[in-house]
């Protein structure tokens, strides 16, 4: 008897099932969305973009207050990751001065760049980025409509994995902010908080080397990185803690 149609179809998908790779969190798959890719802090280069008082007070799209803990939380991703940075913004009458936030914290393998155009990927960022080796790269900064979305969607371009933290890049319209969000996901790079970017490239609160500072940035900043009153409701009433015997 001759196998029907649909008998064969059957027997194709299941011969493909078979032979077909299983997913693995840990297997960089090119054809995977960017959202599974999992930044690594060996590959990574922080940008901290135009971080300035002349540009600061602008913002309206988070509240001042959130707006600069969070900016606290990220610069102090810095010190504790120590990977490359590039600082973008100039100081002078028009920009003002760099946020306290930033010259306090930002303070490990700094690499300042100026420029006149809009995006930061100029040449001179271009030829520092290539010489790191790094492919992925996490930015934020003002604004997240404007010079952090054009630098952006530059390094997408140019090939580079980009995680943009948007609570740390606001803006002075709720639209534009929008917009350029959902730009920079079409064009492939991952929109993230600043406390799930903080865990993904720490990964382990035992960690010896990223443990400790990952919980002290959170102990700080987690509770005030969101609108509205937060209280401590664990049984303690310490809040988070290190896994014990860390």
């Amino acid at each position: 008897m001759r196998p029907s149609l649909l008998a064969l179809a059957a027997l194709a998908l299941v011969s493909a099932a078979a032979t077909a790779p299983a997913y693995s969190a840990t297997t960089q798959n090119s054809t995977a969305p960017a959202a599974l890719a999992r930044a690594e802090v060996s590959d990574t280069v922080f940008i901290y973009v135009d971080y300035v008082t002349g540009l600061d007070n602008v913002i309206n799209t988070i509240p001042r207050a959130q707006f600069r803990n969070n900016i606290t939380a990220w610069a102090k991703f810095n010190p504790l990751f120590r990977v490359p940075t590039v600082l973008l913004g100039e100081e002078n009458d028009y920009y003002g001065t760099f946020l306290p936030e930033i010259t306090e914290h930002v303070t490990h393998d700094i690499h300042r760049f100026n420029r006149r155009q809009i995006s930061g990927y100029t040449p001179e960022v271009a030829a520092y980025l290539a010489s790191t080796g790094r492919k992925t790269v996490v930015i934020g900064g003002i604004s997240i409509d404007n010079c952090t979305l054009h630098t952006t969607l530059d390094l997408l371009r140019n090939g580079y994995k980009v995680y943009v933290i948007t609570d740390v890049s606001g803006s002075n319209s709720p639209m534009a902010e929008a917009d350029a969000i959902q730009r920079m996901r079409d064009a492939g790079a991952v929109t993230t908080g600043w406390l799930s970017i903080l865990t993904e490239l720490g990964q382990d609160f035992a960690s010896p080397q990223y443990g400790q500072g990952m919980m002290n940035i959170i102990q700080t900043h987690w509770p005030a990185s969101t609108i509205g009153v937060t209280s401590d409701s664990t049984p303690d009433g310490h809040g988070l803690q290190l896994p014990a015997g860390y």
